[in-house]
């Protein structure tokens, strides 16, 4: 009978993993360049940690390498190669953002790009992420894979799904962990009413079986 209660613990967990916010995330914008021409990017870029946010590095794909053009946020300088561009001298305060201006002088080839990031902070930590974009021909259908990175522990995790397909499996397991919820809580009370074979024959007799003499 214990593994009940068990099993709806498990079922109240899983629940409460799924409704955990998203780990943060750093984005390039646009996600879908297009190829054969100058593209002007934006990293958007958050402080989670709870000290400033002083550097941030980027570093380009070998087929797009950076072309002249570079924005930093008010109090910031940049230190650019054609592979690489250091935003520093700021501080990004905890819980806050900023967006970051690159360009790339243009991309020969459709497919995956991925720019590498590390984001540096004021008690010397560093967080690497990669973060995808997805080149695309002129006239061709825009893919509707997100370009976005997720850091956890320092360590980068790279996620390239569409959005629907990842709502669709978070709500899938949602619904299964609800059925196994309920049907742990069902089974609890039915549980208790088991009795053994001796208890059910002791109980049972033949009414009228014997004779009273008067």
């Amino acid at each position: 009978m214990r593994r009940f209660p068990m099993v709806a613990a498990g079922a109240v967990a899983l629940l409460c993993t799924l409704a955990l916010p998203a780990s943060a995330h750093e984005e390039i914008n646009p996600s879908n360049p297009t190829t054969g021409k100058p593209t002007y990017f934006t990293l958007s870029a958050a402080n989670e940690e709870k000290v400033d946010l002083v550097a941030v590095t980027v570093v380009a794909p070998a087929a797009a390498p950076f072309g002249e053009a570079t924005k930093a946020p008010t109090g910031w300088t940049v230190d650019k190669s054609d592979t690489k561009i250091t935003y520093k001298g700021g501080a990004l305060k905890p819980d806050d953002f900023e967006n970051f201006g690159f360009e790339t002088e243009g991309i020969d080839q459709p497919g995956p790009l991925d720019y590498k990031v590390t984001l540096q902070f004021a008690d010397g930590k560093t967080d690497d992420v990669t973060v995808p974009v997805q080149a695309v021909a002129p006239g061709a259908t825009t893919p509707t894979t997100a370009a976005s990175a997720t850091t956890v522990g320092g360590s980068a995790t790279t996620s390239s799904s569409s959005d629907s397909d990842s709502n669709g499996v978070a709500i899938a397991a949602l619904v299964v962990a609800i059925l196994a919820l309920l049907v742990a809580l069902l089974a609890i009370p039915f549980a208790g009413r088991r009795r053994g074979p001796a208890a059910d024959a002791g109980g049972s007799g033949t009414s009228g079986s014997a004779s009273s003499s008067w």
